[in-house]
């Protein structure tokens, strides 16, 4: 499982990460057993790190292992007697405003002597959050920077801003005649934001589509069918109902239709490549249903595309 998406965390998970050199980014950093203490200024230093994952999109630290040029080099183990899961609790909450939903997962490795803490941060919706030094700070490849002051601003318009994300896709088999398999393809989309959101449209776009026919609309699904090609086409679907915070919506339920002599040349290359577009922003996925596997990020998923035996002449 990806290791951002992991509710409980164990020693092996840690050795993945040194085994495999995860490298620092965005979205992750590891902070050797020195990073703990309770002098005033590595406290300002765990708030100032913390909330600037807060005020970015979130991620994670590591606090009990070593890096060198930004990989993992050893477990640097933290002594959990002194510095506790509730002491490091208790200086995250010197952040102003209080981080909702993060969390701090221990690994004892050795008993509570030799630990390590896995910090999960959410990408807040109430930022922008000063850390104990009043100042405001933001993730920035491998560090922690300030913000300038047109930064802080945007984030404190954030909770305003709708925050939409594509979940997943689903295409399934639900028929078959004898001459045809029918198919059902529904995506879901989900509202990270603090603020419910009742504008948005998913595009989605469909390679091979010359081997299948779409089903007719109904009152559940309404969209509009663009060929943008000979051999791609564009479902576009718009706003279904409002989406509130943390809440999820299917999207679709449109059945297409492959006649059976046609279904390996249809399925075999088929990318579903999906655009939310809402205000303030956009997500991108792509979907391979031979291969249940998803491709995230614009330019991973032209690569693909380009690849296919069915974009080329």
């Amino acid at each position: 499982m990806d290791f951002f998406k992991k509710d409980s965390y164990s020693i092996e998970d840690i050795n993945n990460l040194i085994i495999n050199e995860v490298e620092e980014n965005i979205h992750l950093d590891y902070k050797a057993a020195g990073a703990l203490d309770k002098e005033d200024k590595k406290r300002t230093e765990i708030t100032k790190d913390i909330s600037a994952f807060a005020n970015s999109d979130g991620g994670i630290i590591v606090y009990g292992v070593s890096e060198e040029d930004h990989r993992p080099k050893e477990i640097s183990p933290i002594d959990g007697r002194i510095y506790t899961k509730e002491w490091l609790e208790n200086v995250i909450q010197l952040i102003q405003p209080r981080i909702e939903d993060i969390k701090v997962h221990p690994i004892r490795i050795d008993g509570i002597g030799q630990s390590i803490y896995v910090v999960k941060i959410p990408r807040s919706g109430n930022a922008p959050h000063m850390a104990r030094d009043r100042r405001y700070y933001k993730r920035f490849n491998f560090k922690s920077e300030p913000m300038e002051d047109y930064e802080v601003k945007d984030l404190f318009n954030r909770m305003s801003v709708p925050k939409l994300k594509i979940e997943g896709c689903s295409f399934s088999l639900i028929n078959e005649t004898k001459d045809l398999y029918e198919y059902m393809l529904t995506a879901t989309i989900a509202n990270d934001a603090q603020q419910p959101c009742d504008s948005y449209k998913l595009n989605i776009y469909l390679n091979n589509f010359r081997y299948c026919n779409i089903g007719e609309q109904s009152d559940r699904t309404q969209y509009s069918y663009t060929a943008i090609n000979s051999k791609r086409l564009k479902l576009g679907l718009r706003s279904q109902e409002i989406i509130y915070p943390n809440e999820m919506l299917d999207i679709g339920h449109i059945r297409i239709f492959v006649n059976k002599k046609d279904n390996h040349l249809f399925l075999d290359n088929l990318i579903i490549d999906m655009i939310l577009l809402f205000h303030g922003g956009q997500d991108e996925t792509a979907y391979i249903p031979s291969l249940h596997k998803y491709i995230e990020g614009r330019d991973k998923i032209n690569e693909l595309l380009d690849q296919q035996s069915w974009a080329k002449p």
